[in-house]
């Protein structure tokens, strides 16, 4: 019996949920073992400060359960890949090729989240991991959305930023800026050089907003750490906000996300880092680890 088209998109969009659970679930799970590490090192180091046995207990017993837990997620993964894999070659076998290069795309999006050890990575890389993500949500939005990637130079390509830095961005234009288009989405990138610095600029000719709410987006990101207890607008969101704060944390605060948007004309995503190359590359590694 053949496995229809219909089943096979249902199954891939529920791993592809999976997929941002697991990328978003185990990188927060590793900062915070990080975290516990390096305060516990601090504490044992420090002239003054002395812990009794049962806050040392307490700590390490915190440790243990970070570790389990870290431990646990990166075990989905194997039931994943595997899970793609099978999709995959019962797809070729039913000849369905589309769902098949889907299935591997989305593969390859899943590695890229949770496989990799960088925490800086080169821009090819970060626009390589957008192509795929465009590929997948091109299933769900069908011809309404197109992208472009523009690039200043091609110098640029061997330049570093934080790993999955850009794909919160374009989601957030996908789904808050061009979702209620009937036809004719388009997402712009452009990467370019100003001075030291790398600016990114992603673009849609979605719905826009309003000034009160593209002047409290951008207060959001002002604020140098993202408050988890907050009430978030449809035009922000967890993601959004942890890149930005990642980004500052890195880099300083001139650092960060800024928004520009006409309601009814679309929405700019202007991104500013320094331009990393691999030189200056140690320099901001360990800061991006937290």
């Amino acid at each position: 019996m053949r496995i229809t088209e219909y089943v096979l998109l249902a199954l891939v969009a529920v791993l592809f949920g999976l997929v941002i659970f697991l990328c978003v679930r185990v990188r927060s799970l590793k900062r915070m073992l990080r975290f516990l590490a390096q305060e516990e090192k601090k504490k044992k180091s420090a002239e003054n400060v002395t812990w009794n046995e049962e806050e040392m207990q307490e700590l390490g017993l915190l440790r243990k359960r970070m570790e389990l837990s870290v431990l646990q997620e990166q075990i989905n993964p194997h039931f994943l890949y595997n899970t793609l894999d099978s999709i995959r070659s019962r797809a070729l076998m039913d000849d369905q090729l589309e769902i098949a290069k889907m299935t591997e795309i989305l593969s390859r999006f899943f590695r890229y989240c949770i496989s990799r050890q960088e925490n800086l990575v080169k821009v090819r890389e970060e626009l390589e991991h957008i192509e795929d993500y465009y590929y997948i949500q091109k299933y769900r939005f069908e011809d309404r959305i197109e992208l472009e990637i523009h690039m200043e130079s091609e110098e640029l390509y061997d330049l570093y930023l934080p790993k999955m830095t850009l794909q919160p961005l374009v989601e957030n234009a996908m789904i808050h800026g061009l979702e209620k288009r009937a036809e004719n989405g388009k997402i712009d990138i452009h990467l370019f050089r100003a001075d030291e610095r790398l600016v990114i600029l992603i673009s849609d000719n979605g719905v826009g907003m309003d000034r009160r709410h593209l002047d409290q987006l951008n207060a959001r990101m002002q604020e140098p750490y993202f408050d988890a207890d907050r009430k978030h607008g449809r035009h922000s969101g967890i993601a959004l906000n942890n890149v930005n704060a990642r980004l500052k944390m890195t880099f300083g605060e001139d650092s960060g996300i800024h928004y520009r948007s006409m309601e009814g004309e679309g929405t700019d995503a202007v991104v500013m880092l320094p331009v990393v190359d691999v030189f200056s590359r140690v320099a901001y590694e360990e800061k991006s680890e937290l």
